[in-house]
Formats: structure tokens, sequence, C-alpha cells
């Protein structure tokens, strides 16, 4: 994959977050963005915070946050994610060799600024990594639009192969022959 973006496409709760964070966060401190953690009570979903390379949380959304911006059942905070994720996208445009985003999904681009600063991350010159729904008509169109991005499908079958093809992707672009072996925390 010689793109200069690639973007890990897949169903919900296919390992998308969880192959992201398995590559990425030994590589914490020499990224930029962020990504996305799931909120857990009694073993069921309850919400989702933002995480950013630089350790900053804040919640995105919970089903008990009283919101005037709302998706399905969960109220958005709007305010926290332009503060902590789309912050942490101008730093990365500003400060890392790759910008990480996960995810570009339907919660995140009810926020402006938000879906305007993923377009300025496509078009700068530094190489991201995200990931997206499958299907989704952002998909198309970023690739339409910005000929310099592969999209690889993650399913259940393949997350072994496609860890190997992001991760070569990944230290190619930091430089990395052999992979960073610091710790992720």
């Amino acid at each position: 994959m010689a793109s200069k973006n690639l973007f890990l496409a897949g169903t919900p709760g296919v390992g998308k977050t969880s192959l992201i964070k398995e590559i990425t966060l030994a590589h914490r401190d020499r990224l930029g963005g962020f990504y996305t953690e799931q909120i857990l009570e009694d073993r069921k979903r309850s919400g989702f915070k933002i995480v950013t390379f630089r350790r900053e949380e804040a919640l995105l959304a919970s089903k008990t946050l009283v919101s005037k911006t709302r998706l399905n059942k969960y109220g958005i905070d709007l305010d926290a994610l332009e503060r902590v994720a789309v912050a942490s996208l101008v730093a990365a445009r500003r400060e890392s060799p790759v910008i990480v985003i996960d995810e570009i999904g339907a919660m995140e681009m009810l926020s402006e600024a938000f879906r305007k600063e993923v377009l300025e991350c496509l078009a700068c010159p530094k190489p991201v990594l995200a990931t997206i729904r499958r299907g989704s008509k952002l998909l198309t169109e970023s690739v339409e639009r910005f000929a310099q991005t592969d999209v690889v499908e993650l399913d259940r079958g393949n997350y072994e192969t496609v860890r190997g093809e992001v991760r070569r992707w990944l230290e190619a672009r930091l430089g990395d022959s052999e992979g960073s072996r610091s710790s992720p925390e």
C-alpha cells in the first residue's frame, strides 16, 4: 500500500478500534490524533469516550448525557468533541508525522468543525490512518476526492492479515523497519 492515507473500514464491532490501538499505542509519542473507546456498564455499552495520543480524555456520548444533540439513544457532547478530538487533529497536522482518526463516524460527523478538520487532515501532506464504517457515504466521497487513499476492509476472518498490512503501512511512514519496541503505556 503506497497511498498517503489509509482507511480501515468495517462494520460496528468488527475490531477496527482494537486493531488501531494494538498497532498505534506502541508509537503513541510519535502520533497525533485520537481513538475512541466504549464505556461499559454491566457489560453493556453505555457510551463512548475520546482518548488522544497525548492522553487527554473526554466523554463523547452517553445514554445518560443530557444534550440537544442526540444520535439514536446517545446524547452527544459536541463541545468535548471539538475541544479534545478536533484540537488533537489540529495539533497533529502541526507536530506529528502521522495523523490517526478513530473514528470518522456518525457521531463525530455531527460537528461541522470536525468535518472541516478531517478534510484539512486528508488534504495536508501528512499521512492519515482512519477508521470508518463500511458502506459510509463519507468513505465513498473521501476516496473519490482524495486519490491517495487506500481502503482496507476488516472482517472477522481477515483480522490478522489486515493487522500486518496496517502495521507495515504505519511503520513505513514512521521510518521503522522493525517497529517501536516501546511500551504502550
